[in-house]
């Protein structure tokens, strides 16, 4: 009875930390003070800590996107890096953005497990067409590579007129 305490224990406060960095993830955003570089250094750094997964970031930000595009692209970001933590089992992450104000890249690669496109699980699937319809709300191109055991690279490009 003592041991089943010690276990009922354990994982009550496992499930409260995950609800914890769950509701921190949900909360964190691009805001006129607070930009994507910031955003995702941050998030990046998270999932470090958690997943133990070797992240890498590299950026290059001479202006920034108006805050609703940029907060979708955010949004893309997290959703790449998430699917990348809960489903490639992969050791390493990059993540590239580069921004000039009018134009902007997004490359989220891992070197995890992959999956063959079109082929992709329910949450997978979900989340892909999250992210799509967010690129499509702010006319960015949306691109997926993936092999299976060779990893997935997501690219979200937008060029505003």
């Amino acid at each position: 009875m003592h041991q089943d305490l010690g276990r009922l224990r354990t994982d009550v406060r496992s499930v409260v930390g995950e609800v914890r960095e769950t509701l921190y993830d949900m909360r964190t955003d691009v805001t006129e003070a607070r930009g994507l570089v910031d955003a995702l250094d941050g998030f990046l750094a998270r999932v470090r800590g958690r997943a133990g997964i070797e992240t890498s970031f590299r950026h290059q930000e001479t202006a920034r996107l108006p805050v609703p595009q940029e907060r979708e692209m955010w949004r893309i970001a997290q959703e790449a890096i998430s699917n990348v933590e809960s489903h490639a089992r992969a050791s390493h992450l990059s993540v590239q953005w580069r921004c000039d104000g009018n134009s902007a890249l997004l490359v989220v690669a891992d070197d995890g497990q992959g999956f063959p496109i079109g082929r992709a699980g329910r949450v997978d699937s979900y989340g892909m067409l999250g992210m799509r319809e967010r690129a499509d709300a702010i006319g960015a191109v949306l691109e997926f590579e993936s092999e299976q055991g060779r990893g997935t690279t997501v690219r979200c490009r937008l060029e505003n007129p």
